[in-house]
Formats: C-alpha cells, structure tokens, sequence
C-alpha cells in the first residue's frame, strides 16, 4: 500500500464507524466494542505524535469518534464535546505540521512565550470554573473533574497542533487526573489507556525537547 494513499483509507474507516454509529439504535455496538476500537486507534495515535509523526492525527480521527460514543453512554457530557474539538483542530493540524513552516514547509517544534503560559494559567481557572457550572446544571458525572481535564486537553491540543513543546506538559497532568476519572466511570480500558498515555506524554516531552535543541543547534551553525 502506496502511503499516499493511507491518510485516504483512514478517513474512509472513520466514515465507515460514524455510519455505525448513526444506525446503532437499529444495530446495537457494544459499549466494550467502541472503548475498544477508540483505544487502540486512541493509542496508535498518541505514540505516533509523541514521535512526532503527523500521521498520528490521521488515525487519531476514528479514536475521536469512538470515545464520542463512549463517552455520552457513560454521562461524561464535558468528554463528549472535546471529541467534536478534537475532530476539527486534528483536520486543521494536519495542515500545519505539514505546511505551517516558512514558504509552506514543515512546522518545526517550537516553544510558546513565558507571557502566553502565564494567560494560559488564568484561562484554565476561569474557563474550568465556567464549564464546572455548566455540567453540574446537565447532570454530569464528577463535574469539576470533568470540567479541568477538558480544559487542560483543550488547551493541550491546541499547543501541539503548533507543534509547541509544552503541549506534553500539559498532557501528562491531565492523564495523571483522566486515569482514576475513567475508573470511577468503570471505563477500567480507558483508564489503562490512559496510564500509558502518561508515560507516552513523557516519552513526548522528551522527545520534543531532543528534536528542539537539535533544531537550535543547526540553527547555530547555519549562522
């Protein structure tokens, strides 16, 4: 299989599952099938971005649509709405790991200013205070834990589609808080998963900070 062509046959697997998925009421899924099929593809493609392969947001898009599923089943109404965020900013930062650099090349791992770290921290206060308020008034289970883990994911993801290297950062506290969230929700699977997506973000972190200095270092002697 030519590789040019395995971006397109992901997106046709994921079109596949989301008919699944709309005709389910017709065709039952299991709930353990769908936690599944979300966490291998959920994985696959964690690993793939802490190596810094774009194709890991590729095959991150059926991982996306099968936790949707998942998690409005289990009531984890915040969870839900960052798998639609999730959907949109992978398609977008496709496009920027691939032609977000100078003249349409290749984004090059950066780092995000001490200024917008310090905005960050007062836009998670306020905004997991906000989504906090909303969950409680829809039920939600374990409404502020909820609230911060999709704030912080939110915010994490936006980071790595810049290819920011404090991305992982924040990825490993909000795995470290969806580890024991999911096993309350007896999603014992995703919580697993998600204990290996901590070691994965540090793995990440590493890697990035590597690939950073290297990039410094050709930037150095090219001068």
């Amino acid at each position: 299989m030519k590789k040019a062509n395995l971006p397109n046959l992901i997106g046709f697997a994921a079109s596949i599952f989301l008919l699944l998925l709309s005709v389910q009421r017709f065709v039952p899924i299991q709930l353990d099938l769908i936690e599944a099929i979300a966490a291998i593809a959920s994985g696959w493609s964690v690993w793939l971005l802490a190596k810094n392969n774009s194709l890991g947001w590729w095959i991150g898009l059926i991982g996306v649509i099968a936790y949707a599923a998942v998690f409005y089943q289990v009531k984890l109404y915040g969870e839900v709405a960052i798998q639609f965020f999730y959907l949109i900013t992978s398609l977008q930062a496709i496009y920027i790991w691939l032609r977000g650099g100078e003249n349409s090349t290749e984004k090059p791992v950066c780092r995000i200013s001490q200024r917008w770290l310090i905005l960050t921290a007062v836009l998670v206060t306020v905004a997991v205070f906000g989504l906090r308020t909303v969950l409680v008034s829809l039920g939600g289970a374990a409404p502020f834990w909820d609230a911060l883990t999709t704030i912080l994911s939110a915010i994490a993801q936006l980071y790595l589609m810049e290819r920011y290297l404090e991305s992982w950062y924040l990825w490993i506290v909000a795995d470290m808080i969806y580890v024991p969230l999911y096993a309350s929700r007896g999603l014992y699977l995703t919580s697993i998963l998600y204990a290996i997506f901590w070691l994965m973000a540090i793995y990440g972190l590493q890697n990035f900070q590597r690939i950073y200095s290297e990039q410094k270092l050709k930037q150095q002697q090219s001068l």
